[in-house]
């Protein structure tokens, strides 16, 4: 299964950034070409990290279909998965001032003039992956979690905040209740984990680096049976395993790993999808929103409570 789907996904047995690890172990049951390749990655991980399909099975010496097979043979998806996790091991190695300044040597050594295609190509790149994977009925069941919760919790971290954020902003203009929750503020996050119930939704967006702390809360959800939308990198991401549904957004970028271009379309489509299949609601809304208007910002004076009716002015 690849793309956005309702899953109950199953854990690799490597986990993320273990990627050197996991082709260690699967060494001996790897053909001699898919050895040659394995060899490569081994004693040359940062360059294969870089290395577009076409440059990698160039410097290995082997066809692209050889190297999509050998990321299938790891239990990976395909060589976008295999790449995500080659990054996830850099980033666990290198200082972030290395990892971008590598990322700027790689895109600068393909020419200047190709700079900018390189990055837009990119970017058009990440939003053709995300929605070519995603059906509309996906995004109908994604759309009717949100709809049906009595209560949402937005989880994010890092990167994947700004996302959340504008998830929030979205629904609270569309009027559903959704708290925006921060790992770093324990108190607020437990008292919304032991308060939510089934009724509720939470949506976790992460992507890499995965916090630890995402999965576990994921896995604390799923034994209490509280329904987990997930917009993470790829269905084998650690939230995705304990996901009511997952969809993947394509996230690679060539400075920083992870672009959220995709991610804030998809938020903004789910959040259009919302609007237009509960009218009723929005115009409700809408009323509500202009009659506390009307009754805060209005120009014309408010009475005082207290002061009574006007008094009538005395004649002499």
């Amino acid at each position: 299964m690849s793309g956005a789907a309702i899953h109950t996904a199953i854990p690799r047995q490597a986990s993320s950034g273990d990627i050197l690890g996991l082709i260690r172990d699967r060494y001996p049951q790897l053909s001699h070409t898919q050895k040659r390749i394995a060899d490569y990655i081994l004693q040359q991980p940062e360059d294969a990290c870089f290395a577009s399909l076409k440059e990698l099975t160039g410097a290995v010496g082997v066809t692209e279909v050889t190297m999509v097979n050998f990321a299938r043979r790891l239990g990976i998806d395909g060589f976008s998965g295999l790449k995500r996790e080659l990054q996830a091991y850099i980033r666990q190695r290198l200082s972030p001032n290395e990892k971008i300044t590598r990322a700027i040597e790689d895109v600068r050594s393909s020419g200047k003039s190709e700079v900018y295609s390189a990055f837009q190509n990119n970017e058009l790149a990440a939003l053709s992956g995300t929605y070519g994977a995603l059906s509309e009925e996906q995004v109908h069941q994604a759309v009717n979690l949100l709809k049906d919760a009595q209560h949402i919790f937005l989880l994010g971290y890092d990167v994947s905040l700004p996302v959340v954020q504008f998830l929030r902003l979205r629904l609270h203009y569309l009027g559903y209740h959704a708290t925006q929750l921060n790992l770093a503020d324990r108190s607020q996050l437990l008292l919304a984990l032991t308060q939510a119930e089934p009724e509720d939704l939470f949506v976790m967006i992460s992507f890499p680096n995965h916090a630890p702390e995402m999965a576990r809360t994921a896995l604390y959800l799923h034994q209490r049976q509280i329904p987990l939308l997930a917009i993470t990198d790829q269905l084998t991401a650690p939230i995705a395993v304990y996901a009511t549904q997952t969809i993947a957004c394509s996230t690679g970028d060539l400075l920083f790993y992870n672009t959220i271009t995709a991610p804030i379309s998809l938020v903004n489509l789910l959040c259009a999808f919302l609007a237009m299949g509960t009218p009723a609601h929005l115009h409700e809304t809408r009323l509500a929103v202009e009659q506390a208007y009307a009754s805060i910002f209005d120009t014309e004076p408010v009475a005082s409570p207290s002061s009574g009716p006007p008094k009538t002015a005395k004649h002499s």
